[in-house]
């Protein structure tokens, strides 16, 4: 079965298929979107149990089921969080979805609505930026990182928050939004949206007192360490209603400029835009 995995380095591979554990899932993953998670294993923040197969996130079909899953799960498409409550990180600390057939826990996936674009493989990120949105609700937020979760973030707080801004190491001209290179004011709440190990150690000189750290999560071996102050871990998680307002906000446009395609899934990691959508059977042949 034809397979990316990590072996030092990032290699396609012939490997056995994997067996169904009685909570788990086969499916055949139609695409999947490469993102900073795989760039991150790329460049070495992330690290991965060797001949993992890799793909965090993606939409697949579901062909058969462990003996405690749903039978009737079988057939339906369903959207694949790149992280699972009982098992960790999908395509990092458990295989993931970058196989012909891949088997990943029940608890990690939702079924599909009948119509969706392919917006929706920006759940997770969506998802974690949602529940920034609620602790963060009439707060300062300093977010560190201008990847896909901080630009995502920004766009929800910007209407709910007293202030908001966004540091990347490099400045990225992001149209509609506030980036800064240099600040001496504190912050109430600091989201660490990037998994370069800066953040984390600047992020509590930037506080208030008594201020707030967030950190998305997408396994449970990363971060290696915390900062010392109040942090809140977020995790991917279903929400009722995320689908339709994925589709509200997320323009047409934005998704354009941050997310391409690809056929050849080495050449596109590390990925030449925010995230790039693999199309697993023509990929794979």
């Amino acid at each position: 079965m034809l397979s990316i995995i990590f072996n030092q380095g990032i290699i396609a591979e012939d490997i056995v298929e994997k067996p169904i554990n009685k909570d788990f899932i086969s499916i055949k993953p139609k695409k999947v979107l490469l993102s900073f998670i795989e760039n991150s294993v790329y460049l070495g923040l992330l690290w991965i149990r060797p001949r993992t197969i890799l793909g965090s996130i993606g939409i697949g079909k579901i062909y058969d089921v462990g003996i405690d899953v749903d039978p009737t799960l079988q057939g339906k498409e369903v959207l694949v969080l790149p992280y699972s409550e009982k098992y960790g990180g999908i395509g990092t600390e458990i295989d993931g979805l970058l196989t012909k057939n891949a088997v990943i826990p029940e608890d990690s996936i939702i079924p599909l609505p009948e119509h969706y674009t392919d917006k929706i493989l920006l759940y997770p990120f969506f998802s974690i930026a949602k529940q920034i949105e609620e602790i963060s609700k009439g707060e300062s937020v300093l977010i560190l990182g201008a990847g896909i979760i901080g630009i995502l973030t920004y766009i929800l707080l910007s209407k709910s928050t007293s202030d908001i801004a966004l540091y990347s190491e490099v400045y990225s001209n992001i149209h509609g939004v506030k980036e800064i290179t240099d600040t001496d004011k504190k912050w109430d709440i600091v989201v660490i949206a990037t998994m370069h190990s800066w953040a984390r150690y600047s992020a509590e000189k930037l506080l208030e007192n008594n201020g707030k750290i967030i950190i998305p999560i997408f396994a449970k071996s990363w971060p290696p360490t915390c900062p010392n102050s109040n942090t809140i871990k977020v995790y991917p998680k279903k929400i009722n209603g995320l689908f339709s307002e994925i589709e509200d906000v997320i323009s047409d446009k934005f998704f354009e400029e941050n997310i391409g395609y690809s056929d050849d899934i080495i050449s596109s990691i590390p990925t030449s835009k925010r995230g790039v959508i693999v199309d697993i059977e023509k990929a794979l042949r």
